[in-house]
């Protein structure tokens, strides 16, 4: 048997803290060298420094006619003889004649002699001639070597997430192989012998798993490896079989229910003589029973077995560790500051998230509406949310027009993006 001395009813500050903690304790990853096409959502293991400068040669802003300032510069305007155009992707490179214009498109390289682009709606052509007016200054519409990004600067710092616009950003200065942390391993066991599976046929005392689609769905909005989903039955040696096949090192076990002080809660009982628990209960509602700590090499979360419960406890704990598991410089979602709408009173001690609906009124501002009864079990109130009122541990009553911290659901799944 384990020793386990392990703390009880803590905050959830300190929660946090601990997984944290044992989070960076445990795990150990590889970097992975990934081609750039594939690493939406990965993390980078390595700043990224430019290859080549941005744009890597002179080249137009707009279309409209490369010119010599001074053939202009008195009157702002006249007439120029025409060259031939100098076109974008072309690699002849084209000498401008003195008292000539060349056609030039956006992107094209800037013939030699050129000082400055005045655009096309300034022009107005009569045969081989081409008269310009508000020619503007020198140097206009002509984007300079290096001008955006300088060969060897780094353009993306290590333990970023990659959205779409740094996959731009990347190639365009020629990085194809980017070294990445490894998505983060998941395996994620639901159940109870009162769970049955979408399909399944409903017999009395049973109940269909909704548990298990809104944890599986949250672990693909964060770009996990799911290694196996799979139910576990109120049976000791069934719970330890499994753990024991898959706590690997790397990887992440999440469960639901069985983690509370029922007579059947086995995950409870299979981590106090196997495992390693850091804590167990959190002052918070919903989801005080969060059960933490790690099996073998795996480390271990046990969400409590109401739907609300678990979908809180995965928003506030799991997320946050997950992305830090897989390398994200972690920044802590914050507070938009709302206007109840209606009262609410909180007689307990404990951290308490609320669902509830955001919205934004042009007169009066940010606006927050509870979604109805707040029950561990009505999943509708977070289907009808997006948002949690986030209040401290003191009891306190609000009324409408009171200004609380709100939580958006979008903030926590995608703090990468705020």
């Amino acid at each position: 048997m384990v020793n386990n001395n392990y703390l009880s009813k803590i905050s959830f500050s300190q929660a946090l803290k601990i997984i944290f903690a044992k989070a960076k304790e445990t795990f150990n990853p590889t970097a992975q060298v990934v081609d750039i096409n594939n690493c939406l959502n990965r993390v980078l293991a390595t700043d990224v420094k430019a290859k080549i400068n941005v744009p890597s040669f002179d080249n137009s802003a707009m279309d409209g006619y490369a010119i010599r300032f001074s053939d202009l510069s008195e009157k702002k305007e006249g007439w120029l003889d025409l060259q031939k155009p100098q076109y974008a992707g072309s690699s002849e490179l084209q000498t401008l004649a003195p008292n000539s214009a060349i056609p030039i498109m956006t992107g094209a390289l800037i013939p030699e002699g050129a000082s400055c682009i005045v655009i096309k709606e300034n022009s107005q052509i009569k045969g081989d001639k081409v008269h310009l007016r508000d020619i503007g200054e020198k140097g206009d519409y002509i984007r300079r070597i290096g001008a955006d990004i300088k060969t060897e600067s780094i353009i993306l710092k290590k333990h970023s997430r990659l959205k779409a616009q740094d996959i731009g950003l990347v190639s365009s200065v020629g990085c194809q192989n980017i070294a990445v942390f490894p998505k983060t391993k998941i395996v994620l066991f639901t159940g109870g012998d009162e769970v049955i599976q979408v399909g399944e046929e409903l017999e009395q005392g049973k109940i269909y798993d909704s548990v298990r689609p809104t944890l599986k769905g949250l672990l693909q909005s964060q770009n996990c490896e799911i290694v196996h989903v799979g139910s576990l039955k109120d049976d000791e040696a069934q719970i330890k079989q499994l753990f024991d096949q898959y706590a690997q090192e790397n990887t992440v076990i999440i469960c639901n229910g069985g983690v509370s002080a029922g007579d059947k809660d086995f995950i409870l009982k299979v981590m106090q003589e196997h495992g390693k628990i850091d804590f167990h209960k959190v002052n918070i509602k919903p989801g005080f029973p969060l059960l933490f700590g790690s099996y073998n090499k795996a480390l271990f979360f046990g969400l409590p077995g109401n739907p609300v419960s678990s979908f809180t406890n995965f928003m506030q704990f799991v997320i946050p560790t997950l992305r830090l598991l897989e390398g994200e410089e972690i920044n802590h979602a914050g507070f938009v500051r709302a206007k109840m709408t209606r009262s609410y009173s909180k007689q307990h001690y404990r951290r308490e998230f609320v669902r509830a609906r955001l919205s934004y009124d042009p007169t009066i501002g940010f606006e927050v509406n509870i979604t109805g009864n707040q029950s561990s079990g009505r999943l509708t109130s977070v289907t009808q949310a997006n948002c949690f009122i986030v209040l401290n541990e003191t009891p306190t009553d609000l009324i409408p027009g009171d200004e609380v911290n709100v939580q958006r659901f979008v903030d926590l799944l995608y703090p990468h993006l705020i």
